[in-house]
């Protein structure tokens, strides 16, 4: 696909992009009941649903052809990622967030073709901001340029670890030791409770560096492309790249952050 074509794409999606953020900002703004998904820390709401059914839609009229994978529908996870164009869908990513009136919250909408993400849109409506990035076009917010942290040292960097992962008993033990390896060398460790925001601070140098493992697709599609928009450093945790279907990533404003974190979690998995 040209790039005339993908920036074609872009340009049509974009206003649904908005309008979604609008839903989540009705919600944001509303009493909200939830229900549970796969354990007690795992939530829903009739949010989630109604943003992933209206994308889903109003993409799917745009783009018959193209192919959807979202975190609310039966095409989920196991869906093979394909060479087709399809859809990556966070239709609200931090939920907990979302519930408690907490603002790091927002829809996450990313478009792959050959197995490569080429459009990221995330809209946090709640704080007026949208992160955007076409392939080979930079990384923006709000349509101002950004770029990541020159911070090249762990001693001196604001490091993101989702803490919420220890309420999963069979990862439980491993990310504690990440988390003891990491958390006392860095200046500082924060978890906000999402994933493609966390990410976007790393693209714009609110953060300086990102990691997290055992998540879906959708936690972190377009909120990728964004990153290496920005001009930052995104790996495997195994030093790897990136995959979009099993994304277990270390993402940083540049590489020696990068690497440095990669090595104390090697170093934290031996012991």
């Amino acid at each position: 696909m040209s790039s005339e074509q993908i920036d074609s794409i872009y340009k049509s999606v974009y206003p649904l992009a908005v309008k979604s953020g609008e839903i989540l900002l009705e919600g944001f703004k509303s009493d909200k009941d939830y229900s549970l998904k796969s354990a007690f820390y795992d939530v829903v709401t009739k949010y989630d649903t109604t943003i992933e059914n209206f994308l889903f839609t109003e993409i799917g009229k745009l783009y018959p052809d193209h192919k959807f994978i979202g975190e609310e529908s039966a095409e989920h996870v196991s869906t093979i990622l394909t060479n087709e164009p399809t859809w990556i869908i966070d239709p609200i990513d931090g939920t907990s967030n979302f519930i408690k009136g907490m603002p790091h919250c927002c829809v996450s909408i990313a478009l792959s073709i050959n197995k490569k993400i080429v459009i990221g849109i995330v809209n946090n409506s709640v704080t007026s901001t949208i992160y955007t990035a076409i392939v080979g076009k930079g990384a923006f917010k709000n349509d101002v340029k950004i770029s990541g942290s020159s911070v090249q040292k762990v001693s001196d960097a604001c490091i993101g670890y989702e803490v919420s992962l220890l309420h999963v008993p069979s990862i439980k033990e491993k990310h504690l030791k990440r988390i003891n390896e990491i958390a006392p060398k860095a200046r500082m460790t924060l978890s906000y409770g999402t994933v493609v925001m966390s990410m976007c601070y790393v693209a714009c140098g609110m953060l300086d560096a990102y990691t997290i493992e055992d998540m879906f697709p959708w936690d972190c599609a377009a909120a990728s492309l964004i990153v290496s928009e920005a001009g930052g450093f995104i790996r495997h945790t195994n030093g790897g790249e990136y995959d979009i279907m099993n994304p277990h990533i270390v993402c940083a404003g540049n590489a020696n952050l990068g690497n440095e974190i990669l090595s104390l979690i090697q170093k934290a998995d031996k012991k």
